[in-house]
């Protein structure tokens, strides 16, 4: 009798506290899992962007059929602030202008006014030589140098003078004024052998100048004024290979005031 009291006394308490761990191993909730795809706690996050960072290399300029760009900033050039905005624009990039050769990309398509507009801000901001890219016939060269007008220092009087008219014929004349030699106008536009031999007897009765100035009559696109000069370049009794975009449209036969 005394055995089994003994026992129960042993047994009772051991039980409670078996049963007791039990107890408190089920309580407690077990750890959560770790996202394996979770960014650590103390991850530094990347300061905010309060800017577009600009592309490094120079800006791209060009005049498209719409209107001048600078970069891919159209500039609608015929609004009432249209120059001061272009001005502005341009001003941005001065440091891929100032004394050096500018590339230009222009349109076929582009109004006369709009490349003068461009030409005089890069002149303004320091250009050497505006390097203009335009599509024209196979045979003539894509690309073209131009000499800004307000770099020339008395140019001799007999220079060529080279303009594309309304009814798309052409003129030709020199710097200081006398008739103009008018041819008219071909298939597509200016007849430019026709035009070539002028600008060749023209060019021939003056030795002291390689200048040829160019132009169009208002309403006259771009390409035909770029065909003119890239026509001339490779004629085989003179040599022009200064070509200048005139600022200001001049009138057939009359002097050229630069």
């Amino acid at each position: 009798m005394l055995q089994m009291i003994l026992r129960r006394s042993i047994t009772l308490p051991a039980f409670a506290l078996l049963c007791g761990a039990f107890i408190s191993l089920g309580c407690d909730d077990p750890p959560p899992k770790k996202n394996p795809f979770a960014a650590p706690s103390d991850t530094v996050k990347p300061p905010p962007i309060d800017s577009v960072p600009k592309p490094k290399g120079p800006t791209e300029f060009s005049v498209t059929s719409d209107g001048p760009k600078v970069g891919f900033s159209p500039i609608l050039i015929e609004k009432k602030d249209g120059k001061d905005r272009l001005a502005k624009a341009l001003e941005e990039e001065k440091e891929h202008v100032d004394g050096k050769d500018v590339p230009l990309a222009v349109d076929r398509k582009a109004k006369l006014d709009w490349v003068m507009a461009m030409f005089e801000g890069l002149t303004k901001l320091g250009a050497s030589h505006i390097v203009v890219k335009t599509e024209t016939r196979p045979k003539f060269h894509a690309t073209l140098s131009f000499t800004p007008q307000a770099k020339l220092t008395n140019p001799p009087a007999c220079s060529v003078v080279a303009v594309v008219l309304k009814d798309r014929g052409t003129a030709v004349w020199k710097l200081s004024g006398g008739t103009a030699t008018k041819r008219s106008k071909g298939f597509a536009g200016p007849d430019l052998s026709m035009t070539g031999e002028t600008i060749e007897k023209r060019a021939g009765a003056c030795k002291d100048s390689t200048n040829i100035f160019l132009s169009a009559d208002e309403g006259i696109e771009w390409g035909l004024v770029y065909d003119i000069g890239a026509s001339t370049k490779d004629l085989e009794k003179v040599k022009l290979d200064t070509f200048i975009l005139l600022q200001q449209r001049p009138v057939a036969g009359h002097k050229v005031e630069l």
